[in-house]
């Protein structure tokens, strides 16, 4: 398995693995109907331009590599409001890589290029029934302890989340590599 950078190039297979990682992980928590009408032509082009417009070191997207193919893929870049703190916005994979450890090889090198850029800490969102993620983000050293949680529409359909916050190991050695 590689962890590498993304290039712009990688933008509809990464919309690929967000599309069924979805269909998957939030089959009972999404209605089916938006879960069905997912379009990955659609996503493929917004991955596409945000991923050309991430400034490494303080955002980027990692993707994670089997056998040639895009598996899981991670992206992050400092929050509006706290420019200091980042957001871990996406982190999806392929339903077949999960338990697999590609996913905590995965986060590790997030936490490495955040260190890498500067940070100290970091948040995510989690769908509060997602209890499948909600585990993996405990065992990786995230912690819901800030009791920080956020209802509303995404993309039309009404979620209720709750933030994960962890404290960075500090700056990592090398970074990851471009894409």
């Amino acid at each position: 398995m590689t962890i590498r950078r993304a290039g712009v190039g990688d933008a509809e297979a990464v919309a690929g693995v967000q599309v069924r990682s979805w269909r998957a992980a939030y089959r009972g928590i999404m209605p089916q109907s938006y879960l069905d009408a997912l379009d990955t032509g659609r996503r493929a082009d917004r991955w596409a331009r945000w991923i050309g417009a991430a400034d490494w070191p303080r955002e980027a997207m990692l993707v994670a590599e089997e056998a040639g193919s895009v598996v899981a893929f991670a992206n992050f870049g400092p929050l509006e409001d706290t420019p200091d703190v980042p957001e871990v916005a996406a982190f999806y994979s392929v339903p077949e890589v999960w338990g697999t450890g590609v996913n905590q090889r995965l986060m590790g090198a997030v936490t490495d290029a955040l260190g890498a850029g500067g940070y100290t800490e970091a948040v995510l969102w989690v769908l509060s029934a997602n209890d499948r993620a909600r585990r993996f983000y405990t065992a990786q050293g995230w912690r819901a302890g800030d009791a920080v949680e956020r209802s509303g529409p995404i993309n039309g359909v009404y979620v209720h989340r709750i933030r994960f916050h962890r404290v960075l190991d500090g700056a990592a050695a090398g970074g990851v590599p471009r894409g």
